[in-house]
Parts: structure tokens; C-alpha cells; sequence
């Protein structure tokens, strides 16, 4: 039987990576969370770029304090990634939230969106949040959904370049 588990970056592989973000590329798809996008950079660079944004004092002044989480089998295949923020400027209170998440193409409608969400929930609870918020555009009926089944209850939505944003709180 395989196993899965949620583990942060430290545990993850260069090969298994890129197999993942390119899954995302060939279905012409952006790839969620924003914070895997390499950018042109190579796997060393984008790993030593998401260390700083853990600690207050080497992250830039304008980002918040965050980590990437993936969802992994036993084997190192990636399943899904979540990036957890433990404080929220204004700018992230409006339009990001406490996470973004994301599960490759693949992998959809099998449950594993579900369990990020529900493990990291627990991580951002013993972080000091009491109260987390998801955002999602309206048009993504299974993130939707997903945030529904953990308790996410919607408080508002707004458009932002022709899309339709709804946040969802979840109290942890």
C-alpha cells in the first residue's frame, strides 16, 4: 500500500520537482501555489529563494512569513503543494489568505486537496492562527467545494482582471 504524507521542502527531490511542475505545464495550466513557479530559476535557486520567507528577519519587508508544504508519496512522487502564511499584510488579508494549495493534474478528484488542507490546518493552528482564510475564484467549483468540507465559510467575494474572488474564513 502507498503511503502519503505532507512534507516541507527539505524532503522533496529535484527529479520529482520538475516532473510535477512540468505536469502543470503541459496542460497549459498555472501552477498552484503561485510560489512553485521557478521563474526561469534553476531547482538550487528556487529552493535557496523559499528559505528567507520563513524568517522575519531575512524575508523582504513585503512579503509575509510563509512555507511550502508537499503531499508525497512514499516514493518522492509529488501529489500536491500547499504554501501555508502565518501573518498576513492588508494586501495578502484581500486577496491571498493563509494559503494557496494546489494538487497536479493527474491527481484531481481523488481526495488529496483534502487532506493538505486538513493537515495544514493543524500546522497553521500551532503557528498562532486562530482563523484562516482561503481565497478562490469563483469559477473553481472543486477548490470550492474543498473548502466547504473543512469548515470554510464564505464572507465575501470581489473581482480582480475579470474574475470573481470569494473568501472563505475556517475556524481552526
Amino acid at each position: 500500500m502507498i503511503e502519503i504524507k505532507l512534507v516541507d521542502i527539505t524532503e522533496i527531490d529535484e527529479k520529482n520537482f520538475l516532473e510535477y511542475i512540468n505536469e502543470w505545464k503541459e496542460n497549459h495550466e498555472a501552477i498552484f501555489p503561485s510560489v512553485c513557479e521557478q521563474n526561469e530559476k534553476s531547482y538550487k535557486d528556487w529552493i535557496k529563494q523559499q528559505f528567507p520567507l520563513l524568517n522575519n528577519e531575512t524575508k523582504s519587508k513585503d512579503l509575509v512569513s510563509s512555507e511550502t508544504f508537499f503531499l508525497v508519496e512514499d516514493n518522492g512522487y509529488i501529489i500536491g503543494a500547499i504554501d501555508l502564511r502565518y501573518d498576513l499584510t492588508p494586501e495578502a488579508l484581500k486577496h491571498e489568505g493563509h494559503l494557496s494549495f494546489g494538487v497536479r493534474p493527474a491527481e484531481r478528484r481523488k481526495g488529496y486537496a483534502f487532506i493538505m488542507l486538513k493537515q495544514s490546518l493543524n500546522t497553521l493552528r500551532l503557528n498562532r492562527v486562530n482563523k484562516a482564510l482561503i481565497t478562490t475564484n469563483r469559477e473553481n467549483k472543486a477548490a470550492k467545494n474543498t473548502i466547504k468540507k473543512i469548515g470554510g465559510k464564505l464572507e465575501n467575494s470581489y473581482e480582480m482582471k475579470g474574475n470573481v474572488i470569494e473568501r472563505y474564513w475556517v475556524e481552526l
